[in-house]
């Protein structure tokens, strides 16, 4: 069987650019879109997938949703930043590193941008629990499989803390000033974004075979361990101590070795 991506998203634009731009470019692969954790987790059946894109920010119910904040509201707060002018007072006569002084208010300018940004998320109801939310119950049920963001709004703090809870990569949505560029765009992006998650998916698999080989040395079942990459060959008694969850990513592993034309390293 082909191996399955499945992209959760709670954008139904988000779900049509990556249906139009990404599916197109991998016929190998089996995908499922959602908006929905569960929803993926119903199409699937008994389908173990190689890899979740999850969108992070979403809506938050335990969040208030207060809509757009008013045009003066932020007009008040962006007056109150430092000007452009802040930034270049007094740099000509700077005693010391000239340029890393100009960086550090530059960063500074762009950092009180940032603050806005997460300030007005959070007042619309929206955060990155959305996204971890979907990571915790993926890996709930198939431990095995990969995992990464896939998200336009994300900031660097959000990536600090996901890859903390976990994920195993990032990657930027494409971006552009419209719906239409935004298509352009992901589809010139295609093949590097499915090159990037390719390579977590045989980084995590190769990492979990190397864990199992060395679970079933340590019950002594060393000769087991030549068997992982064809899982109808293993002994009943690894089969238990593997339980059904790992069988069945077995199943999976062996699909993606065949996709990528490669065996594993144990």
């Amino acid at each position: 069987m082909r191996p399955v991506f499945c992209f959760i998203d709670d954008s139904a634009f988000e779900l049509e650019v990556f249906a139009k731009n990404i599916v197109p470019a991998a016929p190998g692969l089996d995908f499922i879109l959602t908006g929905t954790y569960d929803q993926a987790h119903e199409k699937l059946g008994p389908r173990y997938p190689a890899l979740f894109i999850l969108d992070l920010y979403g809506r938050d119910p335990d969040l208030p949703a207060k809509g757009v904040p008013a045009k003066e509201e932020l007009a008040a707060e962006i007056d109150s930043m430092a000007s452009l002018d802040a930034i270049y007072e007094g740099l000509e006569d700077f005693p010391g590193d000239r340029v890393n002084e100009f960086l550090k208010r530059m960063f500074h300018l762009m950092d009180t941008w940032r603050q806005l940004f997460s300030r007005v998320f959070r007042a619309s109801g929206q955060n990155i629990n959305y996204g971890l939310g979907n990571l915790e119950a993926a890996r709930q049920d198939y431990p095995g499989a990969a995992a990464v963001a896939y998200t336009r709004k994300s900031m660097i703090s959000d990536a600090v803390e996901v890859l903390a809870e976990g994920m195993d990569g990032l990657n930027l949505k494409p971006d552009g000033p419209d719906d239409e560029a935004i298509h352009r765009a992901t589809n010139t992006a295609a093949p590097e974004l499915l090159k990037s998650w390719s390579g977590i998916v045989t980084r995590r698999f190769t990492s979990l075979f190397q864990g199992l080989a060395i679970l079933l040395v340590s019950a002594g079942l060393e000769s087991d361990t030549r068997q992982l990459r064809e899982e109808a060959k293993l002994s009943p008694e690894a089969r238990k101590i593997l339980g059904s969850g790992y069988m069945n990513f077995l199943k999976a592993a062996a699909d993606w070795w065949t996709y990528i034309g490669q065996k594993p390293s144990i």
